[in-house]
C-alpha cells in the first residue's frame, strides 16, 4: 500500500502515476468511442439540417462543431448535436471511472490489476456515475418549476405583486440555492468517478460525498483541483513535445531517400488531419491556439493546405498517416485526463482523510467482487440441520 502524506503533496504523484501505459490505453479507448460516436451524430445533425456534407467536411474534418455557418440549426439538429455531446460526455465519465478504479488499486498495492476488470467496474456502476450529477440538475429543474408557478401567481393583477412582495425573499434563497446547486453539479462531475473508483457507492453515497467535499473542505477541493488540472495540460504538453520530437526524427531519417515524395505524402495527411477552432471564439483564442500548434512545430494542422493528387499509393500512405496523427493526438489528450483522473483519486483519499479521518486505502473489498463458495451438496447433508427442519416426532 502506498504510504501518503495526506496534504498537497499527494497531488503532485499524479503526473507519475499517471505516465502508465495501461491507464493511457484506457484513456485513449474511451476518447477513441467517444469522439467517434461524437463526430458521427454531429454530422447526422448536420444532414438533416440540410448541409452539404462536403462543406461540413471541408470545415472541420473529423471534429466538426454545431452551427459553424452563417444560419442557426433548427430545433432537432441541436437535439442531435447534445446527443453527440451527451455520449461524449458518457464516454469519457464511464473510462474515467476505469482509470479511477485502477489507480485507486495501484495505490493499494496491487500493480497488476487489469483493466478489463476495471471497464467491468465502470459499466457496473455506470449508473451511479451517470445520475448523480443527473438528480441535481433534476433538483435545479423542480425549484425552476416552481419559481415558474410563482411567476404565474405573480401574474394576477393587484394581488400578484403583493404576493411577489411577500415571498420576494424566499425567491432569492432558492435562487441562491440553486448557484450552489450548479457548483455542487460540476464537482459531481469532476469528482464523482473518482469517489466511485475508491469506495464503490452508489448514487446518493456519491453525492453525499460531493457536497461533504463541498461544504467541509472547499478551500483544498478548488486547490486541489486546480493543481490536477494544472498537472493533467503539464502532462499532455510534455508529452506533446516529445510525439513533435519523435515526428522530426522520424521525418529527418525517413526523408533521407524518400526527399520530396515523403514531403508530399505528409502535407496530404495534414489536409485530413484539421482541427478547427469555432469562428465564435475570442480573437485571442484563435492566436494561442495557432501558437502551441508552432510549438509542437506541425502549425499545418490548423490551416492545413489543400489536398495534392499525387497517385493511388501516395494516397494510401497519406490516408494511414492522417489515421496515425488522430490516434497520436488522442494519446496525448489520453495521457492529460490519465493525469486528471489518478489526481482526482488523489485529491478524494485526502479530503476524506482531512474531513473525516478516513483512510479511503483500507477500505474493505465490495463484497459483489468477493469469491462466494461454491455450494456441495454432500457437506450440506452432513451439517446440522436447525430444529424447525427437523421432522416432527409422530407420537
Amino acid at each position: 500500500m502506498t504510504k501518503l502524506h495526506w496534504s498537497y503533496k499527494d497531488v503532485f504523484r499524479a503526473l507519475r502515476l499517471g505516465f502508465s501505459a495501461k491507464k493511457v490505453w484506457m484513456m485513449s479507448l474511451g476518447l477513441l468511442v467517444g469522439f467517434a460516436g461524437y463526430t458521427i451524430l454531429t454530422y447526422i445533425a448536420y444532414a438533416v439540417a440540410g448541409t452539404d456534407f462536403l462543406a461540413v467536411w471541408q470545415t472541420f474534418r473529423l471534429l466538426p462543431l454545431p452551427a459553424p455557418f452563417d444560419y442557426l440549426f433548427p430545433w432537432y439538429s441541436w437535439i442531435i448535436s447534445a446527443a453527440a455531446m451527451l455520449w461524449f460526455l458518457c464516454s469519457l465519465l464511464i473510462t474515467g471511472t476505469a482509470v479511477s478504479k485502477v489507480a485507486y488499486e495501484q495505490l493499494r498495492g496491487d500493480e497488476f490489476y487489469e483493466s478489463r476488470e476495471a471497464f467491468r467496474f465502470a459499466f457496473r456502476n455506470s449508473p451511479a456515475v451517470l445520475s448523480s450529477p443527473l438528480l441535481i440538475l433534476a433538483f435545479v429543474a423542480l425549484i425552476v418549476a416552481f419559481g415558474l408557478i410563482f411567476s404565474l401567481l405573480g401574474a394576477i393583477p393587484a394581488a400578484g405583486e403583493i404576493f411577489v412582495g411577500l415571498l420576494a425573499v424566499l425567491a432569492f434563497l432558492a435562487s441562491l440555492f440553486i448557484v450552489y446547486l450548479l457548483i455542487v453539479f460540476c464537482f459531481a462531475l469532476l469528482l464523482g468517478p473518482s469517489v466511485i473508483g475508491a469506495t464503490h457507492s452508489d448514487t446518493f453515497d456519491t453525492l453525499f460525498e460531493v457536497f461533504s467535499c463541498v461544504n467541509e473542505q472547499p478551500a483544498r477541493l478548488i486547490w486541489y483541483t486546480a493543481t490536477t488540472l494544472l498537472l493533467a495540460k503539464m502532462g499532455s504538453f510534455l508529452l506533446g513535445l516529445a510525439t513533435s520530437a519523435a515526428g522530426r526524427i522520424g521525418y529527418t531519417v525517413t526523408g533521407v531517400f524518400m526527399g520530396e515524395k515523403l514531403t508530399d505524402v505528409i502535407g496530404n495527411a495534414a489536409y485530413y488531419f484539421k482541427l478547427a477552432v469555432p469562428y465564435w471564439c475570442p480573437q485571442l483564442f484563435h492566436r494561442a491556439f495557432l501558437a502551441e500548434t508552432n510549438l509542437y512545430g506541425f502549425p499545418q494542422i490548423y490551416l492545413p493546405s489543400e489536398y495534392v493528387n499525387l497517385g493511388w499509393s501516395h494516397d494510401i500512405a497519406s490516408l494511414l498517416l492522417g489515421a496515425l496523427f488522430y490516434l497520436i493526438a488522442i494519446m496525448v489528450v489520453g495521457y492529460g485526463l490519465s493525469v486528471w483522473f489518478t489526481g482526482m483519486t488523489l485529491n478524494f483519499a485526502v479530503l476524506a482523510y482531512k474531513k473525516d479521518e478516513k483512510n479511503v486505502l483500507e477500505l474493505p473489498e465490495d463484497e459483489e467482487e468477493l469469491i462466494e463458495p461454491v455450494p456441495n451438496p454432500e457437506l450440506d447433508d452432513l451439517k446440522p440441520k436447525p430444529a424447525s427442519e427437523e421432522p416432527a416426532n409422530k407420537d
